[in-house]
């Protein structure tokens, strides 16, 4: 697993038409997000401490699934790379409701539509979590969200993962 550096710098590739994040001369991480869901380009930012700490926040609870580190280190950095995106609406009604729950940000939930699946939670307010898919799922009316949609959702349709529950990754 890679670790963070301030030698880690955030730009957008116009020709990508991606945020893109160099870590060496010769590895770039290149995000799913365009310019369209940016709400700024960055040119040469380094990757702040706060960055480097989230970084780590999200590889720690992503250790409760069993993923290869390929995967967890793409899950870490998509979920890096949602702090560039605007405050989204909410899409709750796509999805079932549960119990109102207190959600952490960067803890592994559980959100269910006509299917289920996880998410890490990207960021969190009083009512509202902002998610990161881990696999795709199918919502309420049918829609197929891909893997690493970022959605917005009210806390009463999410719940968190069992803390004693250890999953195994399936491709």
């Amino acid at each position: 697993m890679l670790t963070p550096s301030e030698s880690w710098q955030w730009n957008y590739c116009q020709k990508r038409d991606r945020l893109l994040l160099d870590i060496s001369d010769e590895l770039v991480f290149c995000s799913p997000f365009c310019a369209a869901q940016l709400v700024a380009k960055p040119m040469q930012q380094a990757l702040s401490i706060a960055e480097a700490e989230v970084f780590w926040d999200l590889d720690k609870s992503l250790q409760a699934l069993t993923l290869p580190d390929a995967v967890r280190l793409e899950l870490c950095l998509t979920g890096l790379s949602c702090a560039y995106l605007p405050l989204l609406a909410h899409k709750s009604w796509h999805f079932q409701q549960t119990n109102n729950h207190s959600v952490e940000p960067y803890s592994i939930v559980v959100i269910r539509g006509l299917s289920t699946q996880h998410a890490i939670v990207v960021s969190t307010d009083d009512e509202c979590s902002t998610c990161l898919l881990l696999e795709s799922i199918t919502t309420l009316t049918g829609k197929e969200l891909p893997r690493l949609h970022v959605v917005r959702l009210l806390n009463n349709r999410i719940s968190p993962l069992p803390k004693s529950q250890k999953l195994r990754y399936t491709a």
